[in-house]
């Protein structure tokens, strides 16, 4: 089966995207003494029917295949990487990284547009989890079984979460997600280094003014409880908002251990709040020895922008 996937993927790769003239100059970490550095991409919503999506997200992957002295050691994908779950959409979207991505570790979080089910997509729950993992098991080396799943990059553990049932725009963590993490959290603990988290849904109070309903839900202050538990500086990267950047300090928020970082919308228009509200963008994190440095990057442009975050830890 996984030979069909590759099959189908490959031949809408080669229909519905045609690089661009623009070069992709290779670019370096910003300092010096870089441990690793890793990408992420949230809310790319491939659409079947939207040729500038298809564009965007072809360039984005030629952009972080052109790295150079250190390459990408990891992409993380943010969820809501489809509008609607469909075959086509994921065939289209691993088409592309299939043929213009060269970073080895992909990790790929599923949003609600992936996993639940609409008017467009003719499926529930289930058959989209399933089909999102077996699109990822087909086209990625880090198998999963599961919506949540983690890697170790570099010591680091990488961890994502999942949504166990269409909660609507909310997400919902089982108890049997619960225990896995506070199990992963514990092991990552142990070896004192970051910790990166990855969830398509912020915390409630995180970035309460932009989208009220657009959080984690009724399981926020749990979820906050076993972060805080864990004792490990934690970096949560979140999505969902489509709020853009304000380039400034209410594009994260730390408290204690934890620092928040919320990533714009890549492929639909930010509205709900910043100022830079541009599609295409995505994050260039590098990792150093006592500090990560997040920087905003145009991947359809090729270019960073002026924004970058710097977090000790």
């Amino acid at each position: 089966m996984s030979w069909f996937l590759r099959f189908f993927a490959a031949i809408l790769a080669l229909f519905i995207f045609r690089p661009s003239d623009a070069a992709v100059a290779s670019f370096a970490p910003s300092g010096e003494g870089l441990r690793f550095r890793f990408a992420v991409i949230s809310d790319a919503h491939l659409e079947g029917n939207n040729g500038d999506k298809h564009d965007w997200m072809g360039e984005a992957f030629r952009d972080l295949s052109a790295a150079s002295d250190s390459a990408y050691d990891a992409l993380v994908m943010l969820g809501d990487n489809t509008m609607n779950g469909q075959l086509f959409e994921q065939g289209m979207l691993y088409g592309l990284m299939r043929k213009y991505c060269t970073v080895d570790t992909v990790l790929m979080a599923a949003g609600n547009h992936d996993i639940c089910g609409s008017d467009y997509n003719l499926a529930n729950y289930d058959r989209l989890k399933k089909r999102f993992i077996r699109y990822n098991n087909a086209f990625t080396d880090h198998e999963i079984d599961e919506l949540y799943h983690y890697a170790v990059v570099d010591g680091c553990y990488f961890i994502v979460l999942g949504s166990d049932r269409d909660a609507g725009v909310a997400q919902y963590l089982s108890d049997a997600q619960f225990a896995w993490l506070e199990g992963v959290l514990k092991e990552a603990a142990a070896g004192g280094n970051p910790v990166f988290l990855f969830s398509h849904w912020p915390l409630n109070d995180v970035f309460p003014d932009v989208w009220a309903e657009g959080h984690v839900g009724e399981q926020s202050e749990q979820l906050k409880a076993a972060l805080e538990a864990c004792g490990s500086r934690i970096f949560f990267f979140s999505g969902h908002l489509h709020m853009g950047l304000y380039g400034d300090e209410r594009d994260y928020k730390t408290e204690g251990q934890i620092t928040y970082i919320n990533v714009p919308s890549f492929g639909s228009e930010n509205t709900n709040g910043g100022v830079l509200q541009d599609t295409g963008l995505g994050y260039s994190v590098e990792v150093y020895g006592e500090e990560v440095v997040v920087r905003v990057r145009d991947l359809v442009g090729h270019a960073f922008t002026e924004y970058t975050y710097r977090f000790a830890y």
